[in-house]
């Protein structure tokens, strides 16, 4: 199948990334304030070059949203984040979330394949992408920054940067309540508290549950839901303390726990057929097979950082260790005749150490270096069941005795156990020299080592015991290194118009195809990027509007081929270019506007080895052949992405009212290399009303998401020989309220 089947350390503070703590500014802060109260929008604070600065002197394209955004939106969790960040793709592959920024990104997802595009989580990176599919219960800020991020982040950010910052201990006691209520019985807890405990230690501890007493849909073959979270929980706490004057600790540790089959119930996309005729229900969230589907996973971990101030230097690091677990079931055959069914578990175990020097933000020069290791240990064991007639049915055959002729596939399973370990390092630099009062020019560099080790084993069972190893490797080796780096310009022409030009080259590192040991080492990928905008705020800075285009160079990119299990190999190059557009704008003390565009060319320039498939009479992929995919549209990049709201605030003697409505528009994307499978265009449509007591205390709401029910599909790909197959854990139309207490 092309796409194929994860403590944690929330190491810094009230922003995105790491940074040293004495220099955090969170979002919403004075500086925001005051804008906030001159009637214009609030400054919105990243962290995208490690350091505190506005999001309009970042000479980067970088899109933020607030959590209230992420309410208004109707997005409880990572997998809906596309819908307030245009051009941001986020696929679901058996519990692991995999983003796509601008086309660039990962079909494929599981422990040991790192995506193109590196999440980071109040700085720590987060390797395993079954770690990505998160709840977002406590949350400061979620941006991503657009574009190769090879110099301060540089594991893997071939495409970008998707970070996410959680709310952070106080120096006043505070914090929320909020439990919510839907139509498919879901109910949903969730919390968070903060505050002193000394004079110089603060805390904080977030929470959430949630327990869905209906899915989405139904396997109408077993009468089980689908799509259904039996439970999901969540912990995250951090404890600061004040060493001295000149030194800050912090600690910090989170775990999760989910259960259900909510991926992987796949069915028959609409228009094809299957090996062995079932015919499949009319929901789309709905199926048909002899296999009810069950994601399972469990993780967490811990981080300490550091800081400490040296005058003009600041230092900080950051020690972070994660361990997680993510075990699913299916069957790729949706039918209901016994067929071949997966169990498949990942366990995923890392460690990241980061050591910054920064200078101060004050002269013409400023400027950071630092030193940065991965350690990164992947296992999957994964069991595929033959189940009787399998190869009959299929018509799968191997050679025998020349004189006989073939054989029928003799085998009644197969058992994969691949472990990949990775050790990486880092050294790093990047400058900013302010030329005159209005023109700055950064530089970046960055070099890293990889080392990879892999041991695996590919044996196949036959009937009344006995068994033939295909596959058996013990420790092969691969290394690399890269250099990666960062140039831009940016002017200031005039007190808040900002324009920037920049060129970035980025790298993603190799690997072994951890699903299929058979198969050969897939090399690191590269991306140059060249891109130009312009940051904007007008009209006394009721109006914020920032535009930037870009040109990719892509080369020798992991792509998957199509078999039941993942195979990934390299091939392909590409070409890329579009235009980004963000508005927030002011109307009035009432109404509040925001929008986001995304326009995109993404094909292949060259891509001779592709895999092909064509449908059969009864409408089933036959086996797949070797194809010519130059020109095609790389999968998971959509030609155009747009998000709009709107936000109408209401005053009155006995609250405040709050309409929302926001729609986010996708024009379709493909699914392969060969572009046979397409998803068609789409709206999500949500709304909201919300009422907050005079007091602020209190917020009631009530909302409908996906109004116009709209199925759409998270991921879906070609099982040779068996059936084109789809995933739907996007939600379908959903209406439910929500009780909040702020205290």
């Amino acid at each position: 199948m092309a796409h194929r089947y994860l403590t944690a350390g929330v190491c810094l503070a009230a922003l995105v990334v790491a940074q040293p703590l004495w220099a955090q500014q969170a979002p919403g802060s004075a500086t925001a304030d005051a804008s906030a109260q001159s009637g214009g929008l609030e400054e919105i604070i990243v962290t995208a070059q490690k350091r505190s600065e506005s999001l309009q002197k970042v000479p980067i394209a970088i899109a933020a949203v607030t959590p209230q955004q992420l309410t208004n939106s109707g997005i409880q969790s990572t997998q809906g984040l596309a819908a307030a960040l245009p051009g941001l793709q986020l696929l679901n592959i058996g519990g692991n979330v995999t983003p796509y920024v601008r086309g660039v990104g990962s079909g494929f997802a599981a422990a040991g394949l790192e995506s193109p595009v590196a999440t980071y989580v109040d700085g720590v990176y987060y390797a395993n992408p079954a770690d990505v599919n998160m709840d977002l219960f406590d949350i400061e800020q979620v941006s991503v920054i657009k574009g190769p991020q090879g110099t301060l982040f540089g594991r893997n950010a071939t495409g970008g940067v998707l970070q996410i910052t959680t709310r952070e201990p106080s120096v006043t006691f505070g914090g929320r309540a909020r439990i919510g209520f839907d139509e498919y019985e879901t109910l949903r807890a969730d919390g968070f508290v903060a505050g002193p405990l000394s004079e110089t230690v603060r805390a904080s501890l977030a929470g959430t549950f949630s327990h869905q007493g209906q899915g989405w849909g139904r396997n109408v073959f077993t009468g089980h839901d689908t799509y259904k979270a039996d439970h999901i929980a969540g912990v995250r706490g951090k404890v600061e303390a004040d060493l001295s004057d000149t030194t800050v600790i912090r600690l910090s540790a989170d775990y999760s726990d989910r259960h259900g089959p909510m991926a992987m119930n796949f069915r028959a996309l609409p228009g094809t057929g299957i090996a062995f005729p079932t015919p499949q229900p009319t929901r789309p969230w709905d199926t048909k097979s002899y296999v009810d589907a069950q994601n399972d996973y469990s993780g967490g971990g811990v981080s300490v950082t550091l800081g400490q101030d040296l005058g003009d230097l600041k230092l900080t690091m950051i020690s972070a260790y994660r361990k997680s677990r993510n075990f699913f079931r299916l069957s790729p055959s949706v039918t209901t005749t016994p067929v071949l069914d997966i169990n498949s578990t990942d366990h995923s175990e890392q460690v990241t150490q980061e050591i910054q020097l920064a200078s101060s933000d004050s002269g013409r020069l400023t400027w950071q270096t630092g030193f940065y290791y991965f350690y990164n240990k992947a296992n999957r064991k994964q069991a595929l069941f033959f189940r009787p007639g399998f190869a009959a049915n299929l018509g799968l055959q191997v050679a025998g005795d020349p004189a006989v002729g073939p054989m029928i596939f003799p085998f009644d399973g197969e058992n994969v156990d691949g472990t990949q370990r990775v050790d990486s390092a880092a050294a790093y630099a990047q400058a900013t020299y302010r030329i005159t009062d209005s023109t700055r020019f950064t530089a970046g560099f960055r070099y890293t080592w990889q080392w990879t080790k892999f041991h695996g084993t590919d044996v196949f069972t036959l009937p009344g015991g006995g068994a033939v190893t295909v596959a058996d490797i013990a420790g092969e080796k691969s290394s690399f290194r890269k250099p990666t780096w960062r140039l831009a310009l940016d002017h200031d022409f005039a007190p808040n118009v900002t324009g920037f030009v920049s060129y970035n080259r980025g790298v993603k590192s190799g690997g072994y195809n951890i699903s299929t040991p058979i198969n050969p080492v897939y090399l690191p990928e590269q991306l140059d990027s060249y891109e130009g905008g312009l940051k904007s705020e007008l009209f006394q800075r009721r109006v914020r509007l920032n535009v930037s285009g870009f040109y990719y160079n892509y080369k020798n990119i992991q792509v998957p081929a199509f078999s039941t299990v993942l195979i990934i190999v390299n091939g392909a190059s590409a070409e890329l270019y579009g235009l980004d557009a963000e508005l927030t704008a002011k109307v009035g003390d009432n109404l509040t506007l925001n929008a986001g565009a995304n326009l995109l060319h993404a094909r292949f320039k060259s891509f001779p080895g592709a895999t092909f498939t064509t449908p059969l009479p009864n409408g089933q992929p036959n086996s797949g052949f070797p194809g010519d995919a130059s020109g095609n549209t790389i999968p998971y990049s959509p030609k155009l992405t747009y998000t709009f709201g709107a936000t109408y605030t209401i005053p009155s003697s006995v609250g405040e009212f709050a309409l929302n409505a926001t729609d986010s528009y996708n024009s379709g994307f493909m699914a392969e290399a060969d572009n046979r499978l397409r998803q068609d265009s789409y709206h999500f449509l949500n709304a909201s009303i919300a009422w907050t007591s005079p007091s602020k205390a209190f917020t009631a709401r009530l909302y409908i998401n996906n109004i116009l029910n709209k199925a759409v599909v998270s991921q879906f790909s070609t099982v040779a020989g068996i059936s084109y197959i789809g995933d739907y854990t996007n939600p379908p139309r959903i209406f439910g309220g929500s009780l909040e207490w702020n205290f």
